[in-house]
């Protein structure tokens, strides 16, 4: 009982010290984000894993915005095999200044065209 304590005061610290979390979808594609130092911002995507299609290119200056951990991929609330998931990426805000983050969808052969793309302007204070 303890250790679940422990760990999910260690999980709050970042929230208790004023960091938020930023979260953004596909609708938010082309607008400005502005957050702060350790503020998280987390993108929610469609993504189909079952049509070879990933999303690929992910592009960022790593000195204003780190990734947080792996992304996540969850299947449908049906768990329907073959249709479309959500992937979900996290990063934390670790700098002052501005980035692009860039991201587009397609096949696992970078070579071919994306089919779709993600794009956000990060102004980090």
């Amino acid at each position: 009982m303890k250790k679940i304590a422990f760990f999910t005061l260690i999980a709050l610290i970042p929230f208790l010290m004023g960091c938020k979390e930023i979260k953004l979808t596909m609708d938010d594609s082309g607008k400005t984000v502005n957050a702060k130092k350790g503020d998280i911002i987390t993108i929610t995507l469609v993504s189909n894993r079952s049509t070879g299609n990933t999303w690929r290119n992910i592009d960022y200056n790593s000195n204003i915005i780190i990734p947080v951990g792996e992304p996540v991929y969850q299947m449908n609330k049906e768990k329907l095999v073959g249709a479309p998931g959500k992937v979900t990426y996290k990063f934390k805000a670790v700098a002052p200044g501005n980035t692009e983050l860039k991201m587009e969808y397609g096949p696992g052969d970078k070579s071919k065209p994306a089919i779709k793309k993600f794009e956000l302007d990060i102004h980090v204070k």
